[in-house]
């Protein structure tokens, strides 16, 4: 240990675990430590975390404090209007000498970080950060010619190449916490958590173990049990099938040096046994894991991408603006039962499958035109593992904005995708019970199905079960419409003697600049302040008779009752979300068959319920409204 009378704060914010934190083993090897987790609703601003992530981050920093407290420094827990105020009154308070965080890359943390930094070096304040987040940092991975690149495929490989050698930040043993009178709350006392939404997040208690520990019991039971199948089992979109991770890599209670080097070695074993299955599976997991790196390396190279496309020719296209269309998406009424059913399970459990958020996104974007960024943000508000960089990835993806994310003209039929992605119909019936009685020749397309099979399976177009809010052929030729409006609109500017609109900077919804992401309210409220009006309630639990697929792995999954959405605010939206690639999400998402500790990825459970016989006329009763930011 270092000289006794060091004294280091350890600034803890999406790095909450013990094992692998360079921060935190740096600190404890200079003497005194003080750990502080600073929650500020102010900075977060129209970012701010939606209920699902909430909750989790209260259980997950209850863990850590536990854990802290049994190496002798507890931590400490300050609610505050301003980060730098608060690590200066620590820094005061213990005659501290020294700050040390680990990195963090989306676009406000970047800003914040450099001007704390900045202030406290003014002020004679030591500050060291590390990587605790990403296996390379963005700054030392550059094309032969030294620029920053924008497509997934060469990044990856250029990593894959790059020489590293195994990392292993072993985790103190021993803390000796700094002793001053610090102002500090309890978990309680940060506010993380509304009364009104304790009976949904208990629900969520059932499918998830937040926590650094538990995190490393996903992990090992993922690798151990379902790695190998991964290649198989990866795009089936109602079972158990990716690798629950994600919402644990948010939060950084996983070390994703530590799940890549165990992925590695299984390659290794399986390579060497002649596995080409498992060599296949590891490869495709440790992509998923590429593409979170990526994300994280856009958002630092490109930090405008949460409010623009990193491809300039987006920035014409006129998006169709129409909140009733985002708010039959977000209610899962579009009409098409895929889609629908996606949109239900994103609502009743915070967590849609990889494939499903590609399906409902690209839907979204395509077939109803809606500005991305829409969507990103709710996606933000709602998945369990909402990411900012991965959300951001994901929808510029969707909406044509890379250079190796979907053409903008490719449009999928969401009822050629339902046959392929889910031939049986068990997904849309187990998400929408209306169509539950409908042969499964028809369950993707119900408005061909014979009045007789419809009536003889309950079903009343436009009754129970909406008609398609777009015809497939007409979408198609409004996108068509659309891209040429866009291109005339670029021509026009460029002869205009506008700069270039193809470099990676331009702003791609000019359309909708100064409209809003709508925001939903109860009809005859208020619009409640930024904290929950960014984030769904989740209904009662109705009725534990039906299981809810909740990802605990199956043992959680039977107890989880399914519960009915009998709920008031399904439709909190706002503007961040994460859609994930064709196979993958941050950390693929997947739901894996044990309830022990899994997790799914990109998602917020929203009110753990099924949406077994939700009651839709109340859905109706919320109202949208605009809401200037």
């Amino acid at each position: 240990m270092g000289s006794s009378s060091n004294k280091t704060i350890v600034w803890f914010r999406r790095d909450l675990r013990i094992e692998d934190n360079p921060a935190l083993a740096a600190a404890a090897r200079d003497g005194y430590v003080l750990p502080v987790y600073i929650w500020c609703p102010k900075e977060e601003g129209q970012f701010y975390p939606g209920r699902v992530s909430r909750w989790w981050l209260k259980e997950s920093l209850a863990h850590l404090d536990q854990s802290l407290k049994s190496l002798g420094a507890g931590l400490v827990l300050i609610k505050t209007h301003s980060t730098l105020a608060a690590l200066l009154e620590c820094i005061n308070a213990v005659k501290a000498t020294k700050v040390v965080f680990n990195h963090l890359y989306d676009p406000v943390s970047l800003v914040r970080d450099h001007n704390i930094k900045e202030k406290l070096v003014e002020l004679g304040i030591s500050v060291k950060s590390y990587n605790g987040d990403l296996l390379y940092e963005p700054w030392e991975v550059y094309s032969e010619s030294g620029h920053a690149f924008t497509s997934f495929d060469p990044f990856w490989k250029r990593c894959l190449d790059i020489q590293t050698k195994a990392v292993s930040v072993i985790p103190p043993w021993q803390l000796i916490q700094a002793e001053g009178k610090v102002e500090k709350c309890s978990i309680e006392e940060l506010g993380l958590e509304d009364e009104s939404e304790r009976s949904s997040n208990a629900l969520l208690g059932r499918a998830w173990s937040p926590g650094w520990s538990n995190a490393d019991k996903a992990l090992t039971e993922f690798v151990e049990k379902h790695l190998l199948h991964y290649s198989k089992n990866r795009l089936r979109v109602g079972g158990d099938s990716t690798s629950l991770l994600s919402p644990y890599l948010h939060f950084g209670e996983l070390s994703v040096r530590k799940v890549f080097q165990l992925a590695r070695m299984k390659q290794i074993l399986w390579a060497n046994e002649g596995n080409v299955v498992g060599e296949e599976s590891v490869t495709l997991f440790l992509r998923a894991i590429g593409l979170r790196e990526y994300s994280r390396y856009l958002c630092f190279n490109f930090p405008f991408t949460h409010e623009r496309a990193l491809l300039g020719n987006l920035k014409f296209f006129p998006w169709n603006a129409d909140p009733a269309n985002f708010k039959a998406w977000r209610q899962g009424r579009t009409g098409y039962p895929l889609v629908d059913a996606g949109m239900r399970e994103l609502w009743a459990t915070g967590w849609i499958h990889n494939r499903i958020r590609v399906i409902v996104s690209s839907f979204a974007v395509k077939m109803l035109l809606l500005p991305w960024k829409w969507g990103m943000k709710y996606f933000w508000d709602t998945l369990l593992d909402a990411d900012l960089e991965s959300d951001i990835l994901g929808w510029q993806y969707i909406s044509g904005s890379l250079p190796d994310g979907h053409e903008l003209e490719r449009l999928d039929d969401p009822e050629i995708q339902g046959a392929k992605f889910d031939p049986e119909g068990e997904y849309v019936r187990q998400w929408l019970p209306e169509l539950a009685r409908l042969p499964t020749e028809w369950i993707h397309h119900p408005w061909d199905a014979p009045l007789t099979v419809l009536r003889a399976s309950g079903v009343e177009l436009g009754q129970n079960y909406p008609n398609p809010i777009i015809d497939i052929d007409l979408a198609r030729d409004r996108l068509t419409q659309a891209i040429f409006k866009m291109w005339e609109m670029d021509a026009a500017a460029k002869s205009a003697g506008s700069e270039g609109r193809n470099e990676v900077v331009a702003d791609n919804s000019n359309s909708v600049e100064n409209l809003d992401i709508p925001k939903v309210i109860l009809k005859g409220k208020n619009p409640c302040a930024a904290i929950s009006a960014n984030d769904q309630k989740v209904p009662a639990l109705q009725d534990p008779k039906n299981d809810l697929p909740i990802r605990k792995r199956s043992k959680c999954v039977q107890e989880a009752g399914q519960s009915q959405d009998k709920s008031q605010n399904h439709d909190k939206d706002t503007e961040v979300s994460g859609i994930d690639q064709d196979t993958c999400s941050t950390a693929e998402s997947s739901c894996k068959k044990q309830c022990s500790t899994s997790t799914y990825s990109f998602s917020v459970p929203q009110q753990c319920s099924s949406s077994s016989n939700l009651n839709w006329s109340q859905r109706e009763q919320i109202d949208m409204e605009q809401n200037p930011s």
